[in-house]
């Protein structure tokens, strides 16, 4: 899946060591993208290497993803022994989000693993107390800042707190160790916002998604405060329901119900338990609850490397349940490593405890059968909701009824012989298993490539791809409308500038195809006070421009992308261009889903409702 966005991005990247350095989004450099240059730099390079193209932009996340499996398999096994590294590099391979994330061209994937690597100096300095491994953390948790901004300190806390409890040095050093790291950590995290900034404006691109254009802005306006609170001058898009592109004939109401929209989970402590957020990442979440406690009863000497990835959750579970403002379910993958070194770990002491007899003996049981609840739970909803036909009425009491067997055989058997016990233990596990797996096979087989990475449900109903679809629209399309292009290319002349849009929305695919300048007014939301109208008009009086798209789909996605947050610009447009008739430069393709057959405007760079402007209309051509 591909933010059409960011493969724009890597495409004008490629143009320049000016536009590499500065993370532009258009080939002049006029604005830039809404994230750190890390992972989109990493991204370039594939594309340098390889051509520029959808596998080139996303290798760089399936050899990340692959890694921190890997690395976590490591991580877990030099403590607590091969079969918890096995398992719980197993359980973060089958976690629906962190599949759909490596498949994805979002920075998630470079982030988790860079704290991954961080975890690993952390470990290295709180078991030996040493100077260099944890200056490496801060270096690494520094770049991790310039891969995704402040979501990187989410795993400060819990390195700190375990390093300042647990590391083999006196209170004092322990103190003054931290305070030097911390002064490693913020000239890392900051020296290319603080560069970016540094640069006089008219040097590089308008930092996108603020109003004065400033990384800084963008590091605690955008990325910090409007991810925390809910406010009216919001820089992103607020995704409702209604504002959803939906077929003439079906209500935005009906839509809503017919798919869970994830995104819209209200904050909250229970957040992350909603059944359309737990199935992107929390399947196994009795185990890894249950099985914490018991490794932490089991093994007492390595309480202090459960306690990190137990402290890791809960920073980011707390941050993520607390965000009122922007957000999206993708975010959360950054919890997925903790949970499943916690999930592997867990299980390697619950079978432990269960061998021995004691009184903890039966929380695997317990364990067995609160995972088939809290699967069938999720399951549930995806089935009354319409977003799955997988198993039908019959999967729930199916998976109830194996839960409930596995578990009072478990109870029934004497527990030191492991001829019977393992392999009833272990097709317990599987059993537990196969919806995360189901998910990672819908999510691996989901059939579009554009929007935000989400797990997706197997043997999807034709409702619930079809919302899919039409969110992936809302999202933004990858290909240009080949008609629009060679009209743009034919009339422009000697301008400057291919195309001026509203948004990075319906720039995004025009600069994919043709990698020529093309215009963001507005950057990502269309919101941006980067040009006034004089500045536009100025533009257009010096032939740098001659068309512009205004308008986009509905009245009420409109209002959300940024037609009114431009108004001036598009009251000037309408005033001083003249439209151009769509037969001109619009595709047309048979509607195959109207009785009778009918025929609407192509789906690509522009919607239904879009138009063309001709902003020099004494010109011959247009």
């Amino acid at each position: 899946m591909l933010v059409a966005y960011y493969f724009a991005g890597v495409r004008s990247m490629l143009q320049s060591w000016h536009n590499f350095f500065f993370n532009a989004f258009d080939p002049t450099g006029f604005v830039s993208l809404d994230k750190p240059p890390v992972a989109f730099w990493l991204q370039t390079g594939s594309a340098a290497l390889f051509g520029f193209g959808r596998v080139a932009v996303l290798l760089p996340q399936v050899l990340e993803g692959v890694a921190a499996v890997a690395l976590l398999y490591w991580l877990v096994r030099r403590r607590f022994g091969v079969a918890a590294g096995l398992l719980a590099a197993l359980f973060l391979a089958l976690t629906p989000l962190s599949v759909a994330v490596d498949r994805s061209n979002n920075t998630e994937s470079c982030l988790v693993l860079v704290l991954l690597l961080a975890a690993w100096a952390g470990f290295r300095a709180i078991e030996n107390g040493r100077w260099l491994p944890l200056l490496l953390a801060a270096v690494l948790i520094g770049i991790g800042f310039n891969v995704k901004m402040l979501v990187a300190f989410g795993v400060v806390p819990a390195f700190a707190l375990v390093y300042l409890a647990s590391a083999p040095l006196g209170l004092g050093s322990r103190i003054g160790r931290l305070m030097a790291a911390g002064i490693v950590l913020a000239p890392v995290a900051l020296s290319w916002s603080l560069a970016y900034d540094l640069t006089p404006p008219l040097d590089r691109p308008y930092v996108d998604s603020t109003e004065d254009n400033s990384m800084l802005e963008l590091i605690v306006g955008h990325n910090f405060i409007q991810r925390f609170v809910r406010w009216a001058n919001a820089r992103e898009p607020v995704v409702t329901a209604a504002a959803a592109p939906t077929p003439d004939n079906e209500p935005a109401a009906q839509t809503a119900a017919a798919r869970p929209w994830r995104d819209n989970v209200p904050a909250g402590p229970l957040r992350l338990a909603a059944p359309a957020l737990a199935a992107q990442l929390m399947w196994l979440l009795p185990l890894a609850l249950i099985g914490g406690v018991a490794a932490w009863r089991r093994w007492p000497s390595e309480r202090r490397s459960t306690a990190l990835w137990a402290l890791w959750t809960l920073a980011y579970g707390a941050v993520f349940s607390a965000a009122a403002g922007l957000f999206h379910a993708y975010y959360l993958v950054v919890m997925a490593p903790a949970l499943a070194a916690i999930g592997g770990i867990g299980a390697v002491a619950l079978w432990q405890l269960y061998r021995e007899r004691g009184r903890a003996a039966w929380l695997l049981p317990m364990t067995i059968v609160t995972s088939g609840l809290w699967q069938a739970y999720i399951l549930r909803f995806f089935l009354l909701a319409g977003g799955t036909a997988f198993g039908g009425s019959w999967l729930i009491p199916a998976l109830l009824s194996l839960a409930v067997v596995a578990a009072g055989a478990l109870a029934a058997m004497p527990r030191r012989s492991s001829r019977i016990v393992l392999p009833v233990t272990l097709a317990s596990l599987t059993v537990a298993l196969v919806l995360p797996a189901a998910w990672c096979a819908g999510t691996a087989a989901a059939a579009f490539h554009a929007g935000f990475p989400a797990g997706q449900p197997p043997l999807e109903t034709e409702a619930a791809r079809a919302g899919r679809g039409r969110w992936g629209q809302y999202a933004g399309a990858l290909d240009g409308d080949p008609k629009l292009i060679a009209f743009l290319q034919q009339g422009r002349g000697g301008a400057t500038y291919l195309l001026a849009a509203v948004n990075a929305r319906q720039a995004a695919p025009i600069i994919i195809a043709t990698g020529e300048p093309v215009l963001a007014l507005g950057g990502f939301s269309g919101r941006d006070p980067i040009l006034s109208a004089d500045d536009f008009a100025q533009l257009v009086a010096d032939n740098h421009l001659r068309f512009a798209l205004i308008g986009d789909g509905s009245r009420a996605v409109r209002q959300v992308w940024g037609e009114n947050g431009q108004k001036p610009l598009t009251d000037w447009i309408r005033s001083n261009g003249r439209e151009v008739d769509p037969a001109l430069w619009r595709s047309i393709v048979e509607r195959e889903d109207a009785d009778p057959p009918a025929r609407r405007p192509r789906r690509a760079a522009e919607n239904a409702d879009i138009q063309l402007y001709d902003l020099r209309p004494a010109s011959n051509g247009g």
